[in-house]
């Protein structure tokens, strides 16, 4: 019987609204313009207009795209779904407390299973419609009225399998899979959980539809209030503070604060010395390109990916052969893919897992459609295809952030020799200047989250902790000027996705030093890049995954060390 499953359901489903935002825009996400992709005359991404958009969508995107209408019609969930899950479960529970027939019992589960499933490809399809268009109130309130209900159902669920526990003639049978730890965690659960997500998710969508005249003030606001929830989850689930409750429950890391804090000296060792440098690499041959080879860059950074004088794309998916083209190529064949053409959309690109259809689902916001972005994405929708269920988020953005790295690769002999100086240039100075912005939020939310209480603060009382921070990478007005507006990014990030960008940090690294494996074996690179993908064991740690692949542990001062002359170009 699949029963121990559901314990790590709401978790993965609360995962997903995580892995919205923190899977960034590729080529710009979250720097700002002093440090982005270079604008020229060419329109960019961001001026791309709904028309063009939906004359890509009659076209090639018809192809291998769902359009939103055909998504919203794959939304059919309704109150009679949950009420006949609900009554299916009930019926489950009764026959597991009075019948000793354990096959009975395992065919009315199943049959709940099937239900239980439906509902959450819904709730995840209702996502999906939520984050093309976050305006349109009807799918707001379509969103959270799915996620409350399931969160309503879970928390039936978790009844159920607590009288069954305590009371069935066959429990031995039922629970046979189950560990002392899974036990403890059943009884320990509280329908407060449920309430306090609820409570999060509401506040979200309140972020995602500030104007920019409030954004600043309310958003530090609606932070402190998410900060106050997510301690009393982590006070019920048994730790100290969210951060140490996310970092193991939520995100599946094998590594601590200790770890971390070696990892952020490495950084601040030998990439934060460094940042100007990296800018210039990009910036003093960029500008010395001819016009046309400049709009080539700004073009391939910032345009959509079917946009662009050669499908860049299509040609990296043919270049692979066996599994590793299967698993690129499913995506659009399947045409499990939504380009959103509203301006309105999410600043995002994410994968998320439709267990009816059992295949990943890919939504990329109106901004995140460039060719380095799809192949980020891919990377994840790969990922999917042999592990569904996510144990650890450090893994699963090495999988994405590495293809996009063996994507970079590729276009060296595919692109004017110039123009790849400086999208390589400046995807080198990308990673590093992230992975430095991502260990700021993270310090800066070890921080907040080891507060006694956040009633009361301000955006001041918040920037003081992330000017305090700063310190050690330059200071806030050198990140400002020079590499990102560090506390309105502070507001996006660790509101929308509490606690997970050290993920992306350490990925980051991980992912480069695949790629300096492929500056000098290509072939070696693809096929370590392949057996982190699908010989990846479900419940396998990250450094175990990547040291199995053949991948120095970013922790390792050596391993980032060895990183330097390729950031540089050297």
């Amino acid at each position: 019987m699949k029963f121990k499953g559901f314990l790590r359901m709401l978790s993965l489903l609360l995962a997903v609204v995580i892995a919205l935002s923190a899977c960034e825009v590729g080529g710009n996400g979250g720097t700002n313009e002093t440090t982005t992709a270079p604008q020229t005359t060419e329109t960019t991404a961001a001026e791309t207009t709904t028309e063009e958009t939906a004359e890509r969508l009659e076209g090639y995107r018809g192809e291998i795209s769902k359009s939103i209408d055909e998504v919203k019609l794959m939304y059919n969930l309704t109150d009679d779904d949950f009420d006949k899950t609900l009554a299916k479960l009930a019926e489950f529970e009764a026959l597991a407390i009075s019948s000793e027939d354990v096959d009975a019992v395992d065919a009315l589960y199943q049959e709940f299973e099937e239900m239980f499933y439906h509902v959450i490809t819904q709730v995840n399809i209702a996502t999906l419609i939520y984050y093309y268009d976050t305006t349109v109130e009807e799918t707001n309130e379509q969103y959270l009225n799915a996620n409350e209900k399931y969160g309503d159902m879970y928390n039936a669920y978790i009844e159920a399998c607590k009288k069954a526990y305590e009371n069935s003639p066959i429990r031995d049978e039922l629970f046979a899979d189950w560990t002392e730890e899974d036990i403890e965690e059943l009884f320990a659960y509280s329908p407060e959980l449920q309430e306090l997500r609820q409570a999060n998710e509401e506040l979200l969508v309140e972020l995602n539809a500030l104007g920019d005249a409030t954004f600043y003030s309310r958003a530090a606001e609606i932070y402190a209030e998410i900060v106050m929830n997510n301690n009393r989850i982590a006070e019920l689930e048994g730790y100290d503070n969210y951060y140490d409750y996310a970092s193991v429950e939520i995100y599946g890391r094998d590594y601590d604060r200790e770890d971390i804090a070696q990892f952020r000296s490495h950084l601040q060792e030998f990439v934060v010395p460094r940042m100007d440098d990296l800018s210039n690499n990009w910036m003093n041959v960029y500008y010395l390109l001819p016009a046309a080879q400049g709009r080539k860059v700004t073009s391939f950074l910032e345009r959509p990916f079917d946009d662009l004088e050669k499908n860049y794309l299509q040609g990296y998916i043919d270049s692979y052969e066996g599994s590793t083209h299967e698993g690129f190529s499913h995506m659009f064949e399947n045409r499990n893919v939504l380009f959103a053409n509203s301006e309105n959309s999410h600043q995002s690109a994410f994968q998320l897992y439709l267990h009816e259809i059992e295949a990943p689902f890919c939504l990329f916001g109106a901004y995140g459609q460039n060719t380095s972005t799809i192949a980020h994405e891919m990377g994840h929708y790969y990922a999917a295809l042999y592990n569904a269920d996510v144990s650890s988020y450090d893994l699963a953005e090495t999988q994405s952030q590495a293809n996009e790295l063996l994507l970079l690769k590729y276009l060296e002999g595919e692109m004017e020799g110039p123009v790849y100086r400086v999208i390589n240039g400046y995807t080198m100075y990308l990673f590093a200047v992230q992975s430095v912005i991502c260990v700021i939020v993270d310090e800066f939310e070890q921080a907040v989250y080891s507060l006694e209480s956040t009633e009361g603060y301000t955006s001041a009382d918040f920037d003081a902790i992330m000017r305090d921070v700063c310190e050690k990478y330059g200071g806030v007005a050198y990140l400002n000027e020079n590499v990102v507006d560090i506390n309105s990014y502070w507001r996006q990030v660790a509101t929308n996705s509490p606690v997970y960008y050290i993920s992306y940090a350490v990925s980051m690294m991980a992912s480069l030093s695949l790629y300096a494996t492929a500056d000098e074996d290509e072939a070696a690179a693809r096929e370590i890049y392949r057996i982190l993908v699908e010989e990846t064991e479900e419940d396998e740690t990250f450094i175990s995954a990547i040291e199995k692949a053949g991948l120095g542990s970013p922790f390792l001062r050596e391993t980032v060390e060895k990183i330097v002359p390729v950031l540089m170009g050297r």
